[in-house]
């Protein structure tokens, strides 16, 4: 008997203390993830505040945010007009062939409205701005430190969270909507001339334009850009504080970028649902 009761109490102390490890593993990362959603959102509330100022546009900012204004909005053209002839091929051009098979051709305006214009276009904008330019900000970023980029913007009197943080993340967030708008055009644009051309569709493509305006209801002007706008700039802020985050030669630049995807889909995918949950 005395085996036995010392055995079951063994064994409820293993038990107890394997449950106090998985718990205080659990609260650790509970933490730790609080303080960096914290820290991220300080920083974007620091990023607006900065943009706010007029002072804060020196010559200098305004050189780099031209800069990067060019490299988001203007250098991912065809790689968002490529995208763009994919999902209209892929996507409008297979809702309208499986809406017509049914006989619900009707409900092309709607499907379109709900499925791109709501969710699929600004997902993706958000994804074509870190192919293009959130990693190039990933690696910039990246050897700031180690390269003493910051010091030396220190010894100049300039404040790197100006000169590096926040003309991307204003350049992300306005280049968002002209990636969108590209987006979208080509997107529907190819998705007509495909329907148009298998002879699922006889109408023109301003019925085509009207079908889909008519859809869409007053909020879907304003929620859809102010999406995008928030998806460019968190994940301007997401590649900027990933690079700025490796302070040593130790860890390895090639190990930024996929961290810095990491962080910047789940940005992308709470923004969305944030956007989603609250309207």
């Amino acid at each position: 008997m005395s085996m036995q009761f010392a055995t079951r109490r063994y064994r409820r102390t293993a038990f107890v203390a394997r449950l106090r490890r998985f718990l205080a593993s659990v609260g650790s990362g509970t933490i730790s993830g609080l303080q960096r959603l914290l820290l991220y959102l300080s920083l974007a509330a620091t990023v607006l505040v900065v943009a706010l100022r007029r002072s804060t546009w020196a010559p200098p900012v305004r050189a780099e945010f031209r800069r990067l204004l060019d490299q988001v909005a203007v250098r991912s053209l065809a790689t968002t007009a490529a995208t763009g002839l994919l999902v209209g091929f892929a996507l409008v051009s297979q809702a309208v062939y499986w809406l017509a098979q049914t006989g619900t051709t009707g409900l092309v305006g709607p499907v379109i409205v709900v499925l791109l214009v709501r969710e699929l276009v600004p997902i993706l904008v958000g994804l074509i701005l870190f192919g293009r330019s959130g990693t190039a900000t990933l690696i910039e970023l990246g050897e700031a430190h180690t390269r003493g980029w910051l010091r030396l913007f220190e010894i100049q009197g300039l404040d790197p969270l100006a000169m590096l943080v926040m003309p991307r993340a204003i350049a992300f967030a306005l280049g968002s909507f002209c990636v969108a708008t590209t987006l979208l055009l080509s997107t529907l644009l190819t998705g007509y001339v495909m329907a148009h051309a298998l002879g699922l569709i006889s109408y023109s493509i301003q019925d085509f334009r009207d079908l889909v305006l008519r859809a869409m209801d007053p909020s879907d002007f304003v929620i859809p850009p102010l999406k995008c706008l928030t998806i460019g700039f968190a994940v301007a802020l997401s590649c900027c504080a990933t690079g700025l985050g490796r302070h040593d030669e130790g860890d390895e630049l090639q190990r930024l970028v996929p961290r810095g995807f990491v962080r910047s889909a789940l940005a992308i995918f709470a923004v969305n649902g944030f956007f989603d949950l609250a309207i």
